[in-house]
């Protein structure tokens, strides 16, 4: 990982409060993540590769959620080193830009490449929908409300997204005992989201974040 664009924050010498003058927004890092996959034989064997990968049908995509399960791996692994739970995995849906190509040991590990190409940025979701929006605004303006039971599938939807099975039945558990003894106006609704989601656990499988 590197971060790009901006300086790091300097060691604030003090807790007192600072005047700002109105203006630009401020430039902020940017991370870049490079994961390294098979090993090529040379230049051209990687163009070979890369074409096939990148056209339709190919395996960029799948080369691509492989790559967020290994990060996300190595930031689990931090997120518990650290016990900060504000460590959080990443999904292709948020990334600026992705790239699938080929280069030397010392290209990548520098962020660098001989070759590569941009893959078209994947569906964000639902998150710019107006029904989101709206719900939004309905939980700030006290008209409904987020029940625990969604908070815990959806952690446990990223689970299995990311290989964590154990971790997803768990989190499923913990939403099925907050149904029982928290019932609300959705109960049946989220009953049935829970239901598909323990269907989807056994089958190991999940749609992408």
């Amino acid at each position: 990982m590197q971060e790009l664009g901006a300086p790091r924050p300097r060691v604030r010498g003090g807790r007192r409060s600072k005047a700002i003058e109105p203006g630009a927004p401020e430039e902020v890092p940017l991370t870049r993540v490079t994961v390294t996959g098979v090993t090529l034989a040379n230049p051209d064997e990687g163009s070979a590769w890369l074409k096939r990968a990148t056209e339709s049908g190919g395996s960029g995509a799948e080369d691509v959620r492989a790559a967020t399960r290994i990060v996300n791996r190595a930031l689990g692994a931090l997120r518990a080193a650290a016990r900060d739970p504000l460590v959080q995995d990443i999904g292709a849906t948020r990334a600026l830009a992705i790239r699938v190509g080929h280069g030397s040991g010392d290209e990548l590990a520098e962020g660098r490449w001989t070759e590569a190409k941009a893959l078209p940025g994947p569906r964000r979701g639902r998150l710019d929908d107006v029904e989101p929006q709206s719900r939004v605004a309905a939980v700030l303006a006290g008209r409904d409300e987020v029940h625990p039971a969604e908070t815990l599938m959806l952690r446990a939807r990223l689970d299995v997204q990311q290989g964590r099975h154990a971790e997803a039945r768990y989190g499923l558990r913990a939403a099925r005992a907050a149904l029982e003894e928290q019932p609300s106006d959705r109960s049946k609704e989220l009953r049935k989201h829970l239901e598909t989601a323990e269907e989807r656990l056994e089958a190991g499988s999940g749609d992408e974040p």
